[in-house]
């Protein structure tokens, strides 16, 4: 994987400017989730950010990186007004999501607020701070249409920074880099190794500011 790692990092270096990381900037987790869950196999700028804006503009007086939007408010307004007239009126969306079975993108987006909530998670800082990382991933894994991607991208949205979510892009661009894609559990060694490769140059370059710094990249592209 290093002889892989260092391919990629000269890729990398060569191909993207390494200083231009953004910071994610959501303070409250509920519109994480949001973000995370309607991300998924839809077109972000397009389909997603018009999604949490909508949110943001009935509950959160249009300010989607407003704080104090917690899990149990997300549940309760979704609880009042209807799942399906949640993603009809609210969120305008009726995406689903999950192989055969086909989920509705606002039953995927219940279910994982209720996890969180039964975990005593209502907020970034709760998530953060919670006492087994490696049981809360097991525990969002369970929720059924996440897959890889969607759980590594509501860690990155709560503020991990040593996370890549291994979306179409991201294995885009690790076949242009080295010839040959790798599995989503690869993605992450891969990324992990390049920064460390990459630090001497760019000490403040973090494996989620290298997904950001790929995705919008290749998005362009799409």
């Amino acid at each position: 994987m290093h002889e892989l790692a260092t391919q990629f990092a000269k890729y990398c270096e060569s191909t993207f400017d390494l200083s231009t990381q953004s910071d994610y900037g959501y303070q409250s987790l509920s519109v994480c989730l949001l973000d995370c869950v309607y991300s998924l196999r839809a077109r972000y700028y397009d389909v997603t950010v018009p999604i949490v804006q909508r949110y943001a503009n009935m509950f959160m007086n249009g300010d989607p990186h407003g704080s104090g939007d917690t899990i149990s408010i997300l549940l309760r307004r979704m609880d009042d007004i209807g799942h399906l007239a949640f993603a009809e009126r609210v969120l305008i969306n009726h995406q689903k999501l999950g192989g055969k079975k086909h989920i509705p993108k606002e039953e995927v987006c219940y279910q994982l607020a209720r996890y969180l909530r039964d975990l005593h998670i209502e907020t970034i800082e709760d998530f953060q701070n919670y006492e087994s990382q490696e049981i809360l991933e097991i525990v969002i894994r369970a929720v059924n249409g996440l897959g890889d991607a969607g759980v590594n991208y509501l860690f990155m949205l709560a503020g991990d920074p040593n996370r890549c979510k291994p979306d179409v892009h991201i294995h885009h661009c690790i076949r242009d880099a080295c010839g040959h894609d790798i599995s989503n559990e690869d993605c992450q060694t891969l990324f992990t190794d390049a920064v460390t490769i990459l630090h001497t140059q760019h000490p403040n370059l973090t494996v989620r500011g290298l997904d950001g710094i790929i995705w919008r990249a290749y998005q362009i592209r799409a």
